[in-house]
């Protein structure tokens, strides 16, 4: 059974190898290493936004991480795997290096942080808060926040749905710090309520034959019902109606026109008679 001390070596050992690949796989977009320990010897998947420049001509950076992982961190025979983010924009970690390399090419913090917002609410996260710290813009270190949507900041909802990413930049006026805290577009809060509107047995449904489902086009109380029941003479009233306007759609498109044209036709005749007159 491992002890405290046994589990403290692994982790500091895995954040030691987490620096190392971050610094090593800094341009191609690093978002993270999985270690499994295997019969056959250590397995280390990386995640990275760009697997080319991850590899290297010939596998040149791959060996070269290969070596480093056997014999700086003691990893048995590890066998190294590339794999491709899915979607990037969604990665805080690979947005944070993203920044910070913005910020190291000589952009304006604010309009790095509203592009890299922007792109990563198209992508479909719910929220994103980016803090930039440091001497962005003077001598005087201070604090940049910058927030869009909703992000969860405690409880379940912020350690299941938030990811947390962290980056660097060397400028000149020193080291600026970016965290980036992405709220995921599947998220699911305690809060969220999903209204589902079911049809009754009074409902009248329209059966088009398609495989759509038909859809409800009115719904009648069963106060109203009772009283077609008791009296049948309104039904009878409903109908009649009902006909009415069917007839009136069936006439001629032109039948308003020539109502008009008959009472239109006395009164010219009248205007007629009082002109010969006079």
């Amino acid at each position: 059974m491992p002890t405290t001390k046994d589990y403290i070596l692994k982790k500091y050992q895995k954040n030691a190898i987490d620096e190392f690949l971050a610094h090593e796989l800094k341009n191609a977009e690093y978002g993270g290493v999985e270690v499994r320990r295997t019969p056959l010897g250590d397995r280390v998947i990386l995640r990275v936004g760009r697997v080319g420049l991850a590899i290297g001509g010939r596998g040149r950076n791959i060996h070269r991480i290969t070596d480093a992982l056997r014999e700086k961190y003691e990893l048995d025979n590890p066998q190294v795997e590339v794999t491709e983010v899915d979607n990037p924009e969604l990665d805080a970690r690979i947005m944070a290096f993203r920044l910070a390399s913005s910020l190291e090419r000589g952009r304006h913090f604010r309009r790095s942080a509203h592009g890299i917002i922007r792109r990563i609410l198209a992508s479909g996260a719910k929220g994103v808060e980016i803090k930039v710290s440091g001497k962005v813009t003077s001598q005087r270190a201070r604090v940049e926040t910058f927030r869009a949507g909703f992000v969860a900041k405690a409880g379940d909802p912020a350690m299941t749905f938030v990811d947390v990413g962290k980056a660097t930049a060397i400028i000149r006026r020193g080291l600026i710090g970016v965290r980036i805290n992405i709220m995921r577009g599947d998220a699911i809060l305690p809060d969220d309520i999903a209204i589902v509107a079911e049809p009754t047995s009074t409902s009248m449904i329209v059966d088009t034959g398609s495989e759509v489902e038909p859809e409800i086009i009115e719904e009648i109380s069963e106060e109203a019902i009772e009283e077609l029941d008791e009296y049948p003479e309104i039904e009878e009233e409903i109908i009649a109606e009902i006909k009415k306007e069917e007839k009136v759609k069936t006439d001629d498109e032109f039948g308003e026109l020539d109502e008009v044209d008959k009472k239109a036709k006395p009164k010219a005749k009248k205007a007629k008679k009082k002109k010969k007159e006079e």
